[in-house]
């Protein structure tokens, strides 16, 4: 199975900085064409990696699971993206649409701009209901992300339980 999609993006993490978010779903829906962004945001706080300056081997084979406002420095930080959609939302000045677990995007509904889905008369991508296309696409994305972070769990206990 071959797609070729021109005018989407997936977030897997939002942007800490509502600017760059902008920036990141600025490259879908251009020439006036529909264009469809899809971010994978999680309902709160995680405790991700963030090897600065202060970490010697800059992430290679790190354990330091303190963060980094601890003194000595440590390697993680609160990643709030509950929080960072909540600025991007203050700062675009609307709701940003959320879907349930079951993943199903709407379609060809009117949100009073656009139907989603569709394309523009006489212009467009030729996808007619471009949202289904891509269900699947971030179903996959998102079970590989809760994989990733099942392995680094796994890992990081048999590491801690060892040290």
């Amino acid at each position: 199975m071959t797609f070729i999609i021109t005018f989407s993006v997936i977030n897997v993490t939002l942007p800490d900085e509502k600017s760059n978010y902008v920036h990141r779903i600025g490259r879908v829906g251009r020439a006036e064409r529909m264009g469809l962004a899809i971010s994978l945001v999680s309902n709160v706080p995680e405790k991700v990696w963030y090897h600065g300056e202060w970490c010697k081997t800059r992430g290679r084979n790190c354990w330091n699971t303190n963060l980094t406002t601890m003194n000595p420095k440590g390697c993680c930080i609160w990643y709030n993206e509950p929080q960072y959609l909540a600025e991007i939302e203050e700062h675009l000045n609307v709701t940003i649409q959320q879907i349930e677990p079951d993943m199903v995007v709407p379609h060809d509904d009117f949100d009073g701009k656009v139907v989603y889905g569709q394309k523009r008369l006489n212009t467009g991508s030729g996808y007619q209901t471009h949202t289904a296309q891509m269900a699947p696409i971030v179903k996959e994305l998102c079970k590989i992300e809760s994989e990733a972070q099942l392995i680094y769990l796994q890992r990081h206990l048999a590491g801690f339980s060892h040290g």
